[in-house]
């Protein structure tokens, strides 16, 4: 049982998804009428790691702070408004359409919190998760200093989530792909905090690694499509990152990783998409985040349980270890920026604006035989303008920004290669649009011509119009043939290349414009094909609590369901092929069926799809009964809840909400599903808790400080009190004082003599706390008016 927020009856994790082109915001209107929780809505599209937004509703609240998983330690600050989405609170001073698209990809993304957790934050309905997004690192710094805190964000940082309040504080760089990935780092950390109150219990791997693979993203904003989790990008590009840091940690191990408390980005993201990568080691890291939040480790025991348990939950852990080095070793980058600011929108490639004197390039060359995925996000949708169907060619598309058509260059670096004396030597032959005007190519030797021909006026005239261009480019014999479109128009254009051209390969050229170039290249397969019902799994496979129930199952009860492991690995092991998900489903409905009455009743309630949850809203506990199987399920609770008589009913597919008695320290409550009956206990806490707090009460004519200790870490300072008359100065005075350490979870409450009130009168008591919270500097301040 956790100690806040949630408790977990069960390991079993179900990846729901929540589901929501955009309703013009009316400011005025919104401010007039309440906005109800219940109100916003979201439509997505969902397949897989990709999510395409259709619709949602975002509401302009202004100075009215909303219910979040914050509450109390977050507040109002100068220039900024507060915006809301079904599941997240902006606070923010951008303009209206930064606001929007950070609330987009929070939505777009926040199914794939939940898959990747297993869980959804409990009262998620009623309570949305804050984010704070500044126009700068100093106006970011006003609102955490507004919110109590005595430093802004750390000086290496893009943003930060802090431990104290459960907010990411965000500002924008000038790279536009890491405005976008900041917001979905920072906010996973959030989402993580709002699941149990704090991410202490993980290790820096998973925290960090987490939230660095889920927004290493490809985001398309013409199609409001964007993909996660995606190993192989262009900008940000973790596995160089991670490659350097593997050979300068002269290839460490998992457990070395885990065990090392510093940042290694790099080498978090290989650990994570190692063992997501594959459908059983996926399962069993499912289960390892499971056990590791439950037991809820925190400060010094977070890494050795960690560690402890990887060994424990992964049957064979040499072995994950030898995979693990073998993964890393196989590893290639296809994306490699040799020079320049390069962005990414989509399959489209583009630079920001800089003064450079030559051409920046983006070389990518897939890697044929990897054994990691490549280029694993949405190949670029057909056009009209190019070829794609020619076996060997590419293909590109240029969509300019139309202000810069004639000026700078833009083109591709095509691979070719010619044998000197036996030794085969590479070349990069420019082929460049230049001014919008022309079209060359290089030479391999500075002393020969660039060929150069003109696109025809037809060309250059519905350029200036449609701004879209596309080049099908082939190699026979000796000439390399270019044909150019547009919508109306072709121009065959011919220039001589006496050598070989890998058509499997390129660099992308550039210089002095902002035009947008996408490249089809044949190694570029993966597709999204978004389905009638949401589906947040990586393979897709629909039923993947199914998969999930059974194996916690097999894991919980191994030594009496001899040989379940070699009987569910043999279908596990097929998911990533859809063409076996129907007769996958069947073979796992089969082994349920001969599982379930070798093992306890309420494993097999567990099994068939029945879930006990309890969480809090307010000081209101609930009970929540998540009935995903084909019957309906009883339920006898005792005593008697507020919210149902003594019997009640949760119908198939559904999810029941109980309002329990908040004056019961114990609940029992009896399951039965068919001929299933199993009874449990769970107990409930008098009072949640909720990290660093301090609160200041008044009883027989004296003063009552109380403060609460962090989640986890060190927390150190002082408290005093300080009294400030209405009228005279000479009055004002320091009162009491005392240093003060306190220990994760621990309550400490004062009732000095010195805070007796029959001493002041006509002023002011202040009682503050400064603090250093497990490396977060903070003050918080409470007065009492006498």
């Amino acid at each position: 049982m956790l100690r806040t927020f949630i408790i977990l009856s069960t390991l079993l994790l179900s990846a729901c998804a929540q589901t929501g082109i955009t309703v013009p915001i009316n400011k005025q209107a919104n401010l007039l009428q309440p906005v109800s929780y219940h109100d916003q809505r979201v439509d997505i599209q969902i397949s897989g790691r990709t999510s395409k937004l259709n619709h949602i509703d975002i509401a302009f609240l202004g100075k009215t702070i909303p219910r979040t998983y914050s509450d109390n330690k977050i507040h109002n600050s100068r220039g900024y408004d507060w915006w809301v989405s079904k599941h997240f609170a902006l606070k923010s001073d951008l303009p209206e359409d930064k606001v929007r698209l950070y609330l987009e990809l929070l939505e777009m993304s926040y199914p794939h919190y939940v898959e990747l957790f297993g869980m959804a934050p409990s009262n998620i309905a009623n309570q949305r998760i804050a984010v704070v997004y500044g126009s700068s690192r100093e106006r970011v710094r006003e609102a955490m200093l507004d919110d109590g805190f005595l430093r802004g964000v750390h000086k290496t940082a893009g943003g930060e989530t802090m431990f104290y309040n459960r907010a990411g504080y965000n500002f924008p760089s000038h790279r536009e792909h890491h405005q976008r990935y900041i917001v979905i780092h920072e906010t996973m950390h959030a989402f993580h905090m709002a699941l149990n109150g704090h991410s202490t219990w993980a290790p820096n791997w998973i925290t960090e690694g987490l939230a660095d693979s889920i927004a290493s993203h490809v985001y398309d904003p013409e199609t409001k499509e964007l993909t996660v989790m995606v190993f192989d990008r262009a900008p940000m590009n973790y596995i160089t990152t991670g490659l350097k840091q593997f050979k300068a940690g002269y290839a460490p191990s998992i457990e070395a990783i885990n065990n090392d408390p510093a940042l290694k980005r790099g080498l978090n993201f290989f650990v994570i998409h190692f063992l997501m990568q594959d459908p059983i080691r996926q399962h069993y890291f499912k289960r390892f985040l499971a056990k590791l939040m439950h037991k809820n480790p925190h400060s010094g025991d977070t890494l050795p349980t960690a560690n402890r348990l990887l060994k424990e939950i992964f049957p064979n852990w040499e072995k994950v270890e030898r995979q693990f080095q073998a993964f890393v070793t196989n590893v290639r980058p296809t994306f490699q920026i040799k020079s320049g600011p390069w962005e990414q929108n989509g399959g489209a490639y583009w630079l920001r604006s800089d003064d450079s004197k030559t051409l920046h390039e983006l070389t990518i060359s897939p890697h044929k035989q990897a054994h990691h995925a490549v280029l694993d996000f949405p190949r670029p949708q057909a056009s009209s303008l190019v070829d794609t169907t020619l076996s060997e060619n590419i293909a590109i598309k240029i969509d300019f920004e139309k202000s810069h058509i004639h000026r700078g260059q833009i083109g591709i670096g095509l691979r070719a290669h010619r044998v000197l004396h036996q030794d085969a030597q590479e070349h990069v032959i420019p082929l460049m649009l230049t001014e919008g005007q022309r079209l060359s190519l290089g030479s391999i030797a500075s002393t020969a011509p660039i060929e150069s021909l003109a696109l025809t006026s037809d060309i250059i005239e519905e350029l200036a119009k449609t701004g879209r261009l596309g080049m099908t480019i082939t190699q026979q014999d000796d000439k390399l043939i270019v044909i150019a479109a547009t919508k109306n128009h072709k121009q065959t254009l011919n220039f001589n290349l006496p050598m070989r051209v890998d058509l499997n390969t390129l660099s992308i050229l550039g210089q002095s414009m902002n035009h947008k170039l996408t490249p089809y290249l044949s190694s570029h397969t993966h597709t999204v094909v978004h389905q009638e019902n949401n589906n947040t799994d990586p393979w897709r496979y629909p039923q993947p609590d199914l998969i999930l129930r059974a194996f916690n199952a097999c894991e919980n009860y191994a030594t009496i369901l001899r040989h379940c492991r070699s009987q569910l690995a043999q279908y596990m092991q097929k998911l990533p092929d859809p063409s076996q998900h129907l007769s996958i489903t069947q073979a796992i409905h089969d082994l349920i069926s001969k599982w379930q009455p070798q093992i306890p009743t309420y494993a097999a309630l567990t099994l068939n799809g029945v879930d006990i949850n309890t969480y809090y809203d307010a000081l209101q506990p609930y009970m929540t009964v998540n009935n995903t199987s084909n019957t309906a399920v009883k339920i006898m609770i005792s005593p008697l809840s507020l919210s149902s008589n003594k019997h009640a009913e949760v119908k198939a597919k559904t999810t029941a909400h109980i309002k329990l008695d908040p004056k019961m320290a114990v609940v029992n409550y009896t399951l039965q599903l068919n001929d299933l009956v199993a009874g449990g206990q769970i107990d409930l806490h008098d009072t949640l808790f909720d990290g660093v707090y301090l609160s200041v009460s008044k009883s027989d004519g004296r003063l009552t400080v109380e403060l609460s200790g962090p989640y986890s870490g060190q927390t150190s300072g002082e408290i005093s009190a300080n009294f400030i008359s209405y009228t005279h100065s000479g009055a004002t005075k320091s009162v009491w004082r005392k240093p003060v350490s306190i220990a994760p979870y621990e309550h400490k409450v004062w009732r000095p003599t010195e805070l007796s009130l029959q001493h002041y009168k006509m002023g002011i008591l202040e009682i503050s706390a400064i603090l250093d919270v497990d490396g977060e500097p903070l003050k918080l301040t409470k007065r009492v008016s006498l």
